[in-house]
């Protein structure tokens, strides 16, 4: 039985960034520990090309590796009031239209345990990251998610997310050689460039001869409504009402810890045996009194018990429910489950079809080109 009753704040963090940098390192500090491996720096560029100035640097010493972008130049958007931005504003600001997609070989066998960002601007002095990043996102294209045919997200992080943690006794494989790639969107909504940005994050790891050998664990996502290169946002009446979508898992295995993603008016996401309709995970949005959603709360099985077990083949129902908005229509909903996800055997994780066209979508995603950096 695994358990993390020693660390429910990190696994709190966790469930929310993982479906979910240390200050003053730079990526050629680590002196006879790290093993580095790097690209040409242009000293002013917007860092999406095939050039990235992308660094990946191991330090043993500290059991970590740092993935250093940069310096950039973050062009300006302008300064925009948020609140009265429109739909189409806000699709072509999210995931899908990032403004740097560059693969890079993962440099380790290790089980990564954590992360963290920070953004510097020239000097060396922390950005914010609001007004300087509006998401990110690493992927794994040498291995795909338990629900769906897309690549794994290792992890991602948006405008206000921190960095996560797990204890030893769990750690997700990464092996040397793999193919990641980094997708960053800016978001510098102000009315001058940002000249020579970092962007700087750093993952610390146990080593693959940690002994006791760590629980595997991987991400979790399910959706109520994904459409591969297409979104996933949905709209409902007035007062709301509910989305659902029902899957199956790849392997069997338990969820140790869920969080999920809602938009304003959000109520709750749970998960369901479709077959009885048995509530197995649930999660509610922390919410005003006017039902702006200002949170939402996590499932951290992994301290109190074993958490549910899903069986490969058997299907599940995710369902996202709305209330609220009496008067007008609810637009862009959302209702996304993420967490972590130990399967009961590891070599049967679903092997990665690379002729599936949902991968093709990852691949070379609409509008947008992938930098494919170093890849051979």
């Amino acid at each position: 039985m695994v358990r993390f009753s020693a660390f429910p704040h990190s696994m709190r963090r966790l469930a929310s960034s993982w479906p979910i940098v240390i200050s003053g390192l730079l990526a050629t500090s680590a002196t006879g520990h790290a093993a580095e491996v790097r690209r040409p720096v242009p000293v002013e560029r917007g860092c999406g090309g095939a050039d990235a100035p992308l660094t990946t640097t191991v330090d043993s010493a500290h059991d970590t590796v740092i993935i250093s972008l940069g310096p950039c130049r973050v062009p300006a958007l302008g300064a925009m009031d948020m609140g009265r931005m429109s739909g189409m504003a806000m699709m072509t600001h999210g995931p899908g239209h990032e403004d740097v997609r560059v693969h890079f070989r993962w440099p380790a066998d290790v089980w990564m345990r954590s992360f963290d960002l920070q953004l510097l601007d020239a000097a060396g002095h922390r950005l914010n990251q609001p007004t300087t990043m509006h998401h990110m996102e690493l992927l794994n294209f040498d291995r795909r998610q338990l629900v769906y045919p897309l690549v794994e997200r290792v992890f991602g992080m948006g405008e206000e997310t921190g960095g996560a943690a797990i204890p030893k006794t769990v750690g997700l494989p990464l092996d040397a050689g793999m193919d990641m790639a980094l997708y960053v969107m800016w978001n510098n909504h102000t009315d001058h460039d940002l000249e020579g940005v970092t962007f700087r994050l750093a993952i610390r790891y146990s080593p693959r001869n940690l002994a006791p050998r760590p629980t595997i664990v991987l991400p979790f996502k399910a959706d109520v409504n994904i459409h591969p290169g297409a979104g996933d946002a949905f709209d409902l009446p007035p007062g709301g009402g509910s989305r659902s979508a029902v899957f199956t898992v790849g392997t069997s295995g338990r969820l140790l810890a869920v969080g999920g993603h809602l938009h304003d008016y959000g109520k709750e996401l749970r998960l369901e045996d479709a077959r009885n309709g048995r509530v197995l995970a649930r999660v509610q949005a922390e919410r005003t009194p006017d039902g702006l959603v200002t949170g939402v709360s996590h499932g951290l099985y992994g301290v109190l018990g074993r958490g549910p077990h899903l069986k490969a083949g058997r299907p599940y129902r995710l369902v996202a429910v709305y209330e609220g908005s009496p008067a007008d229509s609810i637009r862009r909903a959302m209702g996304l489950m993420g967490g972590i996800f130990a399967p009961d055997h590891y070599h049967r994780w679903p092997k990665i079809d690379r002729r599936d066209p949902a991968y093709l979508i990852d691949l070379h995603p609409p509008a947008a080109t992938v930098a494919q950096a170093g890849i051979p």
